[in-house]
């Protein structure tokens, strides 16, 4: 069995690794290629967002169509689409908002290098 005291060093030095390798501040760009490179990565996510996007309108109009025609006959509409219709459009929003900021993120990155560039 491992003494008290060794024990608390061994967690100490994993807690002090941990934190050095989780919490390490971000490279800041510095230079055009830092720049374009930082943009392609937000332009990247940002597509991935509206991919994202229109997955969820895609899966909501899906439940739509596919809905128990019990309901569609009495002019109700179902009520288990209906809550996945608000979910699919709040997924949908937030996906849009991100991607929004993604490619503001990207159009200063790419600015940025044209600077640099003298451009």
């Amino acid at each position: 069995m491992i003494p008290t005291i060794a024990r608390r060093i061994v967690l100490a030095l994993a807690f002090c690794t941990f934190t050095t390798v989780a919490f390490a501040a971000p490279k800041v760009p510095t230079t055009a290629e830092d720049h374009i490179a930082l943009a392609k990565q937000y332009q990247d996510k940002a597509a991935t967002y509206r991919k994202e996007a229109q997955d969820h309108r895609d899966m909501a109009a899906a439940a739509r169509d596919k809905a128990l025609n019990a309901h569609k006959e009495h002019g109700q509409k179902d009520p288990s689409v209906v809550k996945m219709e608000k979910h699919c459009a709040a997924l949908a929003a937030a996906a849009d908002k991100l991607a929004i900021e993604n490619e503001k993120a990207a159009d200063f990155h790419n600015l940025r290098a044209k600077e640099l560039q003298g451009k």
